[in-house]
Formats: structure tokens, C-alpha cells, sequence
């Protein structure tokens, strides 16, 4: 299972400044699917990035700003953003997440 979530914004009274908060809207069935390994360097700095695939039940609620929220077989919570728009597999039957780790 998997959580979706979404962003809202809130005021923060001591930097006066717009803080997300994340809110749990949904929690569907999903299948998953490994998608690869890629390895970037960034400010001097290599790391590792791997991406996975989400099917899910179609829903017209999931946009591409949203995040997942995956608990992993070791029962850590994992945070994933959604890369690019979700996929329609059928007649608004599936949507095909894919998805990129959060560090």
C-alpha cells in the first residue's frame, strides 16, 4: 500500500516565511515496479538515484506535484516525488506512477 499526499501551505510565525506541510489524502493498492539506478554528481558530490514504478487504480485526483508515501519491506517509511505526468493504462482503468526516491 501506498499513501498519496498533498501540499499545503502554512505561514510560519517566527521566519514569516510559506512552509509545505504534507497530508495524507489517499492510501490505495499498489503494484511495484523497479525502474533503474542512474548516478549523478551534484556540488561536487556523486550519489546514487534510483526510481520506481507505481500502478495504481485510476484516480483523477493524482497530480504530478504530489508525493508518495511507500513503507518498505524493513518497515522504513520511503518518500517519493512523482516525475512527470501519471500514465493512463486502459479506459481509466490503472495509472502508471513513476517515481524518484526523496533523500
Amino acid at each position: 500500500r501506498i499513501a498519496l499526499q498533498s501540499a499545503a501551505t502554512v505561514k510560519d510565525p517566527e521566519y514569516n516565511s510559506d512552509e509545505p506541510i504534507w497530508t495524507t489524502y489517499a492510501e490505495v493498492w499498489a503494484a511495484q515496479e523497479f525502474h533503474g539506478t542512474t548516478e549523478s554528481e551534484a556540488a561536487s558530490r556523486q550519489y546514487a538515484e534510483y526510481g520506481l514504478f507505481f500502478t495504481i487504480r485510476w484516480r483523477a485526483d493524482v497530480k504530478p506535484e504530489h508525493r508518495l508515501l511507500y513503507r518498505n519491506g524493513e518497515g522504513i517509511d520511503e518518500i517519493y516525488e512523482i516525475v512527470g505526468r501519471p500514465r493512463e493504462i486502459g479506459r481509466r482503468r490503472y495509472l502508471k506512477l513513476q517515481a524518484r526516491l526523496v533523500e
